[in-house]
């Protein structure tokens, strides 16, 4: 059964494939795409490049590593955006593709299924590309599905006060009453295997200001292991579903239905 919500805090939402890298892949290659998908999303801007991602299991922990962008050159990623209410954009380096959604005012999130079929459309309009360009072939290494929610607090709500009452298993309580609860700053980063060996979620949650108030940031991201663009679909989905669930499963029963209006 699939749960939804009147009122769902999703902000953003991002499908994704990262695939081995296109080593004929060209600064005018980019250029090129953009003429494909115009139509759609006319204005492109240039943007650092996404470090790989790399899945192992058992987990081995990884320092995250500073990362310098050369000045000119070519550019690592480019945006593809579209304008006006459309809230879809394009995201392209020489190994990975992405679709965004970004809420804008007063626009529902609209559901995974309605944009699912436009992201592996758009998949396979580069991957066709690729082969007409004699660049190479995209084949897939790691399908991912990340869910940006902004949990606001209710009136007279501190952020901290809001974050024991959505999340499960969090009680603000200190052993000897030293520590004067609850803290002023909060985060919250959890990892979990996706069926053994098939992927990995990545949970976090902490404190955060959206320009005009205090709020609770959650990202919730689902990685599955791929091998081939026929297996994407059903990789997607399965990082899709372990998004949502987890959702369900750290988040209380009465948050979900007080603040967002759970239905089943």
């Amino acid at each position: 059964m699939t749960t939804s919500f009147d009122n769902p805090p999703v902000v953003e939402t991002v499908l994704s494939v990262q695939f081995e890298e296109l080593e004929s892949f060209r600064n005018i290659h980019f250029g090129l795409f953009h003429t494909e998908v115009r139509d759609a999303f006319p204005r492109s801007e240039d943007r650092p490049r996404l470090e790989k991602i790399f899945e192992s299991f058992p987990l081995v922990p990884k320092l995250k590593r500073l990362q310098f962008q050369q000045a000119g050159g070519e550019p690592d990623r480019v945006w593809y955006c579209a304008e006006g209410a459309n809230p879809l954009m394009l995201q392209l380096q020489p190994d990975r593709f992405a679709l965004n959604w970004c809420k804008r005012d007063g626009q529902q999130y609209p559901t995974y299924r309605s944009y699912r079929p436009e992201f592996l459309e758009r998949l396979d309009q580069f991957s066709r590309f690729v082969d007409r360009s004699a660049i190479g072939t995209v084949t897939p290494t790691v399908c991912e599905v990340s869910y940006v929610n902004h949990i606001l607090p209710k009136p007279g709500e501190s952020v901290s006060e809001a974050f024991s009452a959505v999340f499960s298993g969090i009680d603000w309580v200190s052993s000897d009453g030293w520590l004067i609860q609850p803290p002023e700053s909060i985060s919250l980063n959890r990892t979990f295997p996706i069926e053994s060996t098939r992927g990995r979620l990545y949970v976090e949650a902490g404190s955060a200001h959206d320009g005009q108030r205090d709020i609770l940031s959650l990202k919730i991201t689902a990685r599955t292991l791929c091998s081939n663009l026929n297996s994407v679909p059903n990789d997607l989905d399965l990082a899709h579903t372990w998004v949502v669930k987890s959702f369900v499963s750290l988040t209380r029963a009465s948050a979900r239905t007080e603040r967002w209006g759970e239905k089943s």
